[in-house]
């Protein structure tokens, strides 16, 4: 499970040319397929270095102080810790929604680095527990743990518990007969 904090920039006028979402904070478990055991974890904020100014509106948001940036990772060093957690073909990379994957694959662009996941080995949970409901819209994260009686922990928008509660979800959906492999047939028929 992944989650991404990351910049966004919502005024009507002063974007900067060429900017783009930079990620400022990621939270990774790394979950057994068949207990659900948790093997590793990684929680780091991560320096924004194209667009510093811009971080300022989304780190109060994601209630990230200068303090905790000062101990930020690079992202470079941060993709590194990502990839050690992933083997391509055999690791699921699981978020909630298309965001997390999307902002990863740009930066990686950005900074002229590999992007270590595998697009077809990324899990939009989002979208899985849209098609499996049968529903038009996207359920937020929160509700989705709400209906199906996730008992979650920490704080929301902080990425190590969105991450965590997203694994606590997935569990409980495999718990009661959903099965990953059913959201990539549907995608696949999609396409």
């Amino acid at each position: 499970m992944v989650d991404f904090e990351f910049t966004n920039y919502n005024r009507p006028v002063g974007r900067p040319s060429a900017y783009f979402s930079e990620i400022i904070e990621i939270g990774a478990v790394l979950l057994d397929g068949d207990s659900f055991r948790e093997l590793a974890r990684y929680q780091s904020f991560v320096k924004p270095r194209f667009f510093p100014k811009q971080a300022k509106d989304s780190m109060d948001f994601c209630m990230i102080t200068e303090k905790d940036m000062k101990k930020a990772a690079e992202f470079p060093d941060m993709v590194q810790k990502m990839a050690e957690m992933y083997k391509a073909g055999e690791t699921y990379f699981v978020a909630w929604g298309d965001s997390d994957y999307k902002v990863l694959d740009t930066a990686c662009k950005r900074y002229k680095i590999d992007n270590p996941i595998k697009y077809e080995d990324y899990l939009d949970l989002a979208e899985a527990y849209k098609l499996m409901k049968g529903d038009n819209y996207t359920t937020g994260l929160k509700a989705a743990t709400e209906e199906q009686q996730v008992d979650t922990a920490g704080l929301w928008h902080t990425a190590f518990d969105d991450a965590n509660n997203t694994g606590k979800l997935l569990q409980k959906l495999v718990d009661n007969g959903w099965a990953p492999e059913s959201y990539f047939a549907a995608i696949k028929e999609k396409n």
